[in-house]
């Protein structure tokens, strides 16, 4: 019972904070139907929910990009469906983005750090694959494509963009800007 309201309790922490990333403790507990101290039991503050939230974030990014680059042929084709499976799920979780309280922990830090390194064995792959262009530096490309899935999500959230079109316009972005001429068919007189 404890772990089923602990979920019922970060699900609407989840909505409320993505609707206003300024929602409060008694906002959250109201769209889950507990009582503020309930909120307490489980999580000792605002910042230790947000963290359990980042915590799920992570854990989420994680298991979409296994199952992806399980699904892939090539280092590419891992990337293509990493980037459009983070998307799909990164709109839930764009809030994180802009809470102070995460600053000071220590293992979200670490957690991203981790993602971005992964990210960057993943963009090397592709790279001796002849897709990413030489002459760009992995840690441009890395910030590029980290960038790139946050604005989409961002743009999601705000209603400009269905996730199916953030997720084609990513794919369409990293293959006119970041790949060779000969990979992406993208000529200069275009």
């Amino acid at each position: 019972m404890a772990l089923a309201t602990r979920e019922r309790i970060l699900e609407a922490a989840g909505r409320a904070l993505t609707r206003s990333p300024n929602a409060t403790v008694d906002q959250i507990a109201a769209e889950a139907r507990v009582g503020r101290a309930t909120v307490f039991r489980h999580f000792e503050s605002r910042a230790g929910l947000l963290k359990a939230l980042a915590e799920r974030a992570i854990d989420e990014t994680d298991r979409v990009a296994r199952e992806a680059v399980a699904q892939a042929c090539t280092a590419t084709d891992a990337l293509r469906l990493i980037t459009r499976a983070v998307v799909g799920v990164g709109e839930s979780y764009r809030f994180l983005g802009s809470a102070p309280e995460l600053d000071d922990e220590p293992e979200i830090a670490e957690a991203y750090q981790r993602q971005m390194s992964e990210l960057a064995d993943l963009v090397r792959a592709v790279r001796r694959e002849g897709f990413i262009r030489p002459d760009l530096p992995t840690a441009w490309v890395v910030a590029g494509i980290d960038g790139l899935i946050w604005a989409a999500c961002r743009a999601v959230g705000d209603g400009e963009l269905g996730v199916v079109q953030a997720q084609d316009l990513v794919w369409d972005t990293i293959t006119k800007g970041l790949s060779n001429e000969k990979a992406s068919g993208f000529r200069d007189d275009e």
